[in-house]
Parts: structure tokens; sequence; C-alpha cells
């Protein structure tokens, strides 16, 4: 999983920073809360469950929210690369045993 808080350039944190109202340091808590939360629960209806029960305000949801689906997505595809790689050996054993 990549980390999404080096992914984010200078300028798009400020203009995150201005769009919540809040100090880059406040944005890297969000930030951090984000992955904290994927960690910490299975699917996208247990990482909204959790946000919402945190009392965030909507904008800051919002954020976790995004953040949350973009590690899942990232989670789906490494699996979904991994079983398709799997296959491609065991076919390709298979094959030459065949």
């Amino acid at each position: 999983m990549t980390d999404f808080n080096n992914e984010l350039k200078k300028f798009e944190k400020e203009k995150l920073c201005n769009l919540l109202e809040c100090t880059s340091s406040q944005l890297e808590i969000l930030i951090d809360n984000a992955e904290k939360i994927y960690q910490e629960t299975d699917s996208v209806y247990d990482s909204v469950m959790k946000i919402l029960q945190q009392g965030h305000n909507v904008r800051e949801a919002t954020l976790i929210a995004l953040m949350c689906g973009k590690y899942f997505g990232f989670k789906q595809a490494e699996e979904q690369i991994e079983e398709d790689i799997k296959q491609k050996l065991f076919d390709a054993f298979n094959n030459r045993r065949g």
C-alpha cells in the first residue's frame, strides 16, 4: 500500500488545508486516521461506520472515506494480480507436464 501522505504535493496539501480549514499537522492526523481505520476494518461499510462514530465533520469524513476507498482499491488490485500470477504459473506448470 502506498503512503497517501507522501503522494500529496505541497500545493495539494495547502488546498486541502484551506478547504478543510485546518493546519497541515491536522491534515496529517486525518490522513493517519484514515490509514488506521482502513487497517482496523474489513469492509467499506465498517470504515464508514467507524468514521461516522468519530464525529468528524462532513468534509473531514469525506476525505477520510476517499483515502480508505483508495486503500481498499489498492488491496483489491494487489490480491487480483497475485491470483492472476498464481493461476498463470499453475497453468504453465500443467502445460509443461502434459
